[in-house]
């Protein structure tokens, strides 16, 4: 796919090593921006010329502002898969998306974490109480007017039986 079909920026850099200088003690190798690469054909090239030709190279370190993660053997593939995949979702939504992928099992279950985290998202909250409060106040607009005095509580340990909390807030039933 080109870049420019694509409607937003992945910002996952990788860095590669020429594997055989690598173990050998010489370092040669590069970083390359995946949004600066117009298909995958071209970061393939890029990859290559970081690597001087190498035939086998390793990952030795990576960066995303979104929190994706990668091992160090990583096939090409899959990393132009993930870059894709970020680029086509938009930005206001690539950190609940990448929690979602990462609770899911990461980058492994990249095809089904596209289809079904539209699904489980909820929104972002400071806890699972605050999403279950929106969430009642959704359904039961009525329990705005409880007379004075009465405290209704949230069994937030049923709530979390169905529901979890990234670090970032973002809360995602299970599906």
């Amino acid at each position: 796919m080109l870049l420019s079909s694509l409607t937003g920026m992945s910002t996952i850099s990788v860095h590669y090593w020429n594997l055989s200088a690598y173990n050998s003690g010489v370092l040669i190798g590069g970083w390359i921006n995946l949004d600066e690469c117009e298909d995958f054909d071209e970061f393939q090239a890029k990859v290559s010329k970081a690597t001087l030709g190498a035939e086998e190279v390793v990952m030795g370190d990576y960066e995303s502002d979104h929190g994706v993660s990668f091992s160090e053997y990583e096939s090409f593939e899959k990393v132009w898969e993930v870059h894709e995949a970020l680029c086509e979702i938009s930005e206001g939504d690539r950190d609940a998306f990448t929690d979602y992928l990462a609770h899911i099992g990461g980058i492994e279950h990249l095809d089904e974490a596209l289809r079904s985290w539209q699904d489980a998202f909820c929104g972002n909250f400071k806890s699972i109480e605050d999403y279950a409060w929106h969430y009642a106040e959704e359904i039961y607009p009525e329990l705005a007017n409880c007379p004075p005095g009465f405290r209704i509580q949230v069994d937030t340990i049923s709530w979390e039986q169905d529901h979890w909390i990234s670090s970032e807030g973002n809360v995602f039933r299970s599906i």
